[in-house]
C-alpha cells in the first residue's frame, strides 16, 4: 500500500463509478434518487438491504454491516489483496501505476486516447468553418450554428491522409482509435473522408469514437467508429452526455436510430433524445438508462423493419424490467424518421405522439395476441404459452404480477403467478445529534462542504474538534469528492470504523438544506469554542490574575461572544 501514492488512489476512485463497478457484478435496481438496492452478495438473505449510494460512491449493508468503496468491494467480492484490486481497478480504467515515490505518476495509454480524439474532434470542427459545402448542407437539414457547436459537429475532408498528416506524431494511437486503416503494404489511409462528423462523447463527456454521414452519394450512409479499447459500441448512447447537461435527472429518455434524429429533436426543443450506434439497443444501454430516469420511450419507424426493431427491443426490455420504471413504444408514419417527422410536423405533434405511444404490456400483448386466434381455445391456449415464456423472464415484482393478472384476463383462464413477500429495511435509531457529530456526518456523507468553510478552522478545547479540523484540512488537500474516497484515506487507521458508521447514519436534513445546517453547526462549534475559553480564562481570574496579554485576549473573546 505504501508503494501506491493516496494521490493516485484517489484519482483511480475518482475514475472509478461504483455502481457501474457493482451492477457488472451484482444486478443492482434503483430504489430512490441516486441509491440502488439488490441482495446482499456477502450474506444470504431474501430481502433486498444491500445499498450502493453513487453520490457517496459507497456501499453498504443493512443486514450483515459490509460496506466500503470501490476498493473494497473488488478485494471483497474478487477476493483480491489491495494491491492486486488497485490493479484490476487502474487496468479497467486505463490508468498505469506509479510505482516508485519519486516517479510522478504517467498518463495511462487510455487518457492518452482520449486526448488525441479531442483533438481530432477540434481538427474535424475547424475543417467544418472552411468547407462551404458542409456548412450548406447542415443549414439544409435545419440545423443551426448553435446547436451544432453543442454537439461538436465537424466535417472530415476529402483526401486518404489528411488525419494522418495532421496527427503524424500519433500514427500508432490513430489505428489503435480506429481513425486510420491499414494497408496491405503496411501503410495507413483515413477511416473517415468527405463526412460530416459527429463526435461521440461517454457519460464523462470525453470523445470516446466518431460517426461519419457521407455528404454525397456513396455507401455506406453512415460509418461509426470501430470497437477500440476506449468505445464499445453496445455501451455508449449519442447523445447522453448533451441531454444530461440540460436535465441532470432525465423525466424521459427516447432512443431513436440516428446522430441526426436526436439533434433534430434536440434543436426543436426535445433534448431527452439518445440514439445508438449502429447496432439494437443492448441491456447495458437500458441499464444505463434506468439509472438515468423513469421512463424510456423506444420511437421507430412504422414500416416492416421498425416493427421487427421494435420486438428485438421489447425482448432485450423484459429481463431487465423493473416496477418503478415504464416503457413505452412510439410508431411514426411510414417513410418518417424523428428528423423528418418533427420538421414536418413540430415538437407539439411530436410530443402528442408520445402521450398516444404504447404501454410495453400494450405493445407485448399486441404482438403475442397477432400470433393467435383467441377466439379459439386453442388459440388462446397458445396465447398463453407463447406470454408465458416471456412473463416468466421478467423480474419478480409488481410489474410481473400485473402482467400476469392481465395475461388471465385476456385468455380468460386463472394463471399460477408469482407470490412478491413484502420487503423492507431495518430502521436504524435516530437520536438529535450533537453540532461536532452533525458537522462530521455531514462532512464524511457531503465532502464538497469542506469548500463553504473560508477560513481555517482554530483549534478548541472541545473533544472531537481536532479530527473535524484534520477531515476538512484532508478534504480540501487532496480535492476529495466523495464518501468512498474520504474514507479510503483513513483506510487502516482507527477512525476508519467511525467514518464508515457515520457514512451511513440518516441524518434527515432535505437536501436542500444540508449547506445551511452544516455551517450551522460550524458556527455553533465555534461559539462552543469561544465560550469554553472564556470559561478557562474566567476560572483562571478566579483564582489569580490575568496577564495583560489574556486580559485583551477574554475582551475580545466576549465581544466575539456577543
Amino acid at each position: 500500500m505504501n508503494m501506491i501514492p493516496r494521490d493516485f488512489i484517489q484519482a483511480l476512485l475518482g475514475r472509478t463509478d461504483i455502481v457501474d463497478l457493482i451492477d457488472h457484478r451484482v444486478p443492482l435496481q434503483k430504489k430512490s434518487n441516486n441509491n440502488y438496492f439488490a441482495c446482499c452478495p456477502f450474506h444470504a438473505e431474501k430481502s433486498a438491504s444491500f445499498s450502493v449510494s453513487q453520490n457517496k460512491q459507497f456501499y453498504h449493508c443493512f443486514g450483515c454491516g459490509a460496506h466500503g468503496n470501490a476498493i473494497d468491494f473488488i478485494m471483497h467480492f474478487d477476493r483480491l489483496s489491495f494491491p492486486e484490486a488497485i490493479e484490476m481497478l487502474a487496468k479497467e480504467a486505463g490508468m498505469e501505476i506509479p510505482r516508485e515515490k519519486s516517479e510522478a505518476p504517467r498518463t495511462s495509454s487510455h487518457q492518452d486516447l482520449y486526448a488525441l480524439l479531442e483533438n481530432i474532434s477540434n481538427y474535424y470542427q475547424n475543417e467544418l468553418r472552411q468547407s462551404e459545402p458542409a456548412i450548406q448542407y447542415l443549414k439544409k437539414r435545419g440545423l443551426s450554428g448553435a446547436v451544432a457547436k453543442q454537439f461538436g459537429i465537424g466535417y472530415a475532408p476529402s483526401g486518404w491522409d489528411r488525419v494522418l498528416n495532421a496527427f503524424t506524431q500519433e500514427k500508432t494511437q490513430l489505428f489503435t482509435t480506429g481513425m486510420l486503416i491499414k494497408k496491405d503494404d503496411g501503410g495507413y489511409y483515413d477511416r473517415f473522408r468527405e463526412r460530416i462528423m459527429f463526435p461521440i462523447k461517454d457519460r464523462r463527456g470525453r470523445t470516446v469514437g466518431f460517426g461519419g454521414r457521407i455528404l454525397h452519394q456513396g455507401e455506406p450512409k453512415y460509418l461509426n467508429s470501430p470497437e477500440t479499447p476506449v468505445f464499445q459500441k453496445g455501451h455508449e448512447l449519442y447523445g447522453l452526455y448533451q441531454a444530461l447537461q440540460i436535465e441532470r435527472d432525465l423525466k424521459r429518455a427516447i432512443i431513436v436510430e440516428g446522430y441526426m434524429d436526436v439533434i433534430a429533436l434536440f434543436q426543436h426543443g426535445i433534448t431527452h433524445a439518445v440514439a445508438t450506434l449502429g447496432t439494437s439497443t443492448t441491456t447495458h444501454h437500458l441499464t444505463r438508462l434506468f439509472r438515468q430516469t423513469t421512463e424510456v420511450i423506444f420511437c421507430f419507424d412504422g414500416d416492416e423493419a421498425g416493427r421487427t426493431a421494435a420486438e428485438r427491443a421489447l425482448h432485450v426490455t423484459l429481463p431487465i424490467m423493473r416496477d418503478d420504471v415504464q416503457v413505452r413504444f412510439m410508431f411514426l408514419p411510414e417513410s418518417e424518421d424523428p428528423d423528418s417527422f418533427i420538421r414536418k410536423e413540430g415538437k407539439k405533434v411530436f410530443e402528442n405522439r408520445i402521450q398516444e405511444s404504447m404501454t410495453l404490456s400494450q405493445f407485448f400483448f399486441h404482438i403475442i395476441g397477432s400470433q393467435c386466434d383467441l377466439s379459439h381455445v386453442d388459440g388462446r391456449a397458445r396465447f398463453v404459452k407463447l406470454a408465458k415464456e416471456h412473463l416468466d423472464k421478467l423480474p419478480e415484482g409488481i410489474f410481473q404480477q400485473m402482467m400476469f393478472d392481465e395475461l388471465a384476463k385476456k385468455a380468460r383462464i386463472d394463471i399460477a403467478k408469482p407470490i412478491i413477500e413484502k420487503k423492507s429495511l431495518p430502521q436504524s435509531k435516530i437520536r438529535t445529534p450533537s453540532n461536532l457529530r452533525l458537522a462530521i456526518t455531514l462532512l464524511i456523507q457531503e465532502p464538497s462542504l469542506a469548500c463553504e468553510i473560508k477560513e481555517a478552522l482554530e483549534p478548541a478545547e472541545i473533544s472531537g474538534f481536532s479530527f473535524l479540523i484534520e477531515l476538512v484540512e484532508t478534504i480540501q488537500q487532496y480535492a476529495i469528492q466523495t464518501t468512498g474516497g474520504l474514507i479510503e484515506h483513513w483506510r487502516d487507521r482507527k477512525e476508519e470504523k467511525l467514518l464508515a458508521k457515520l457514512a451511513n447514519t440518516p441524518h434527515m436534513i432535505p437536501e436542500a438544506g444540508i449547506r445551511s445546517e452544516f455551517l450551522g453547526a460550524i458556527s455553533g462549534l465555534k461559539s462552543q469554542s469561544v465560550k469554553v475559553m472564556i470559561d478557562k480564562l474566567l476560572a483562571k481570574a478566579a483564582i489569580q490574575n490575568l496577564t495583560p496579554d489574556e486580559k485583551v485576549y477574554l475582551n475580545d473573546l466576549i465581544q466575539k461572544q456577543k
